[in-house]
């Protein structure tokens, strides 16, 4: 009797907790404001996104940068957070699994709710500032990833 009332607070603790990610929301105000929306999917095991959550997301100078552009939604999968996207409704896990999204940390960038890049895996402060600007800039719509990082080395 005492295990199940143990699991029945653990339960009740744990929805306590648990938020609303409504994309939709956040794709219509990103969309007003002319910026576009960047989902972090990570997990609490996951050194690397622990990692390049404090050094490219901790600071304020960091967050400056991001807001000027983006729209951030933190995702991660240790959370009981329900995730609203078009029609999908589920948990982090389930809206990770929609996105086929199996390898953390991974960033999803949206524009009008429609994912228009993603990126796999860690990336510096330096690499992930190079990123920010390749998708702000619509750099995507006409070359790749690596074309635009050569092309702003020439620059430099």
């Amino acid at each position: 009797m005492v295990f199940f009332r143990l699991l029945l607070l653990a339960f009740l603790s744990s929805q306590m907790f648990a938020g609303t990610i409504d994309l939709n929301k956040i794709a219509t105000e990103a969309a007003e404001h002319k910026k576009m929306v960047m989902v972090f999917f990570h997990t609490n095991a996951c050194p690397y996104c622990q990692k390049m959550l404090k050094e490219s997301f901790d600071k304020k100078s960091d967050k400056d940068i991001i807001n000027k552009d983006y729209y951030f939604v933190d995702v991660n999968l240790d959370s009981p957070d329900t995730v609203l996207y078009k029609k999908f409704k589920g948990t982090t896990g389930q809206f990770a699994d929609f996105f086929h999204v199996k390898f953390y940390p991974t960033i999803l960038f949206m524009e009008h709710n429609v994912v228009v890049s993603n990126v796999k895996g860690y990336r510096n402060k330096e690499k992930f500032r190079t990123i920010l600007k390749y998708i702000s800039s619509k750099s995507y719509e006409s070359m790749d990833l690596e074309t635009f990082t050569n092309e702003m080395d020439m620059k430099d």
